[in-house]
């Protein structure tokens, strides 16, 4: 969810999605399934936020879920920025606006991500992973001993890491075969990977960071994101 209906319709990109969820919610309770409410939010819809507490409150989730012996969560977060998300990047959420969160949706969140402060889960300033990852010439494998895979309608194959774009592309499983695209993430070679493996770190983000903005990403996520970009330059 992102807001009220409005902006969670909006965000999503269908009309009528806030309602499908409240409906989801109800469906599951209804079913003695505890339903967990997930908040993406950034500068733009955090002044919306007293809404979601208010959504919880008056529907009573939390002793609705108590009734059957389930227990409601809900938590707040910026989500990675990759994808469509990346579109809000001048939007990112700062420091400063982690003081305009209520109280009791940040207690949820704490109580999600098993955190004592909210600067734990939403991470430090691009200026500050910006000026530490400049003196890291370090480089890294994506390979993992269990890898998961996203597959399109197209079936072309991605690693389930960052956003299916071509520069993270395997092939495709009917052009190409499995055998193909495995050996092609077990070799590095989405244009992705072997970049990551190739070229060291600090070269990316002197590239692609800007050491003077106040967004908050974790680590990794914001070396995706100076990864993505950095393809996405390359492959011009």
């Amino acid at each position: 969810m992102f807001g009220s209906a409005e902006t969670t319709d909006f965000y999503v990109g269908r009309k009528g999605a806030y309602q499908e969820i409240l409906e989801a919610m109800d469906i599951l309770i209804e079913n003695k399934i505890s339903p967990r409410i997930q908040v993406f939010v950034n500068r733009n819809n955090i002044g919306e936020l007293g809404h979601i507490e208010n959504l919880i409150r008056e529907r009573e989730l939390e002793a609705r879920c108590r009734a059957f012996g389930g227990a409601f969560s809900c938590f707040l977060h910026q989500g990675s920025c990759d994808g469509e998300n990346e579109k809000w990047y001048d939007a990112w959420i700062t420091q400063e606006d982690l003081e305009k969160i209520p109280p009791f949706l940040e207690a949820h969140t704490l109580r999600h991500f098993g955190k004592e402060n909210l600067t734990d889960v939403f991470g430090r300033t691009e200026q500050a992973l910006y000026e530490e990852l400049i003196a890291d010439s370090s480089t890294a494998s994506y390979v993992s001993q269990s890898p998961v895979f996203y597959i399109d309608k197209d079936f072309n194959v991605y690693p389930n890491i960052s956003t299916p774009a071509p520069h993270w592309c395997l092939g495709n499983l009917k052009r190409d075969g499995a055998g193909a695209v495995l050996e092609n993430y077990e070799e590095s070679r989405s244009a992705a990977q072997h970049t990551r493996l190739t070229v060291p770190l600090c070269e990316i983000v002197k590239a692609q960071g800007d050491r003077a903005d106040r967004g908050l990403f974790g680590r990794e996520d914001y070396i995706e994101l100076m990864l993505n970009r950095y393809c996405r330059e390359m492959g011009k």
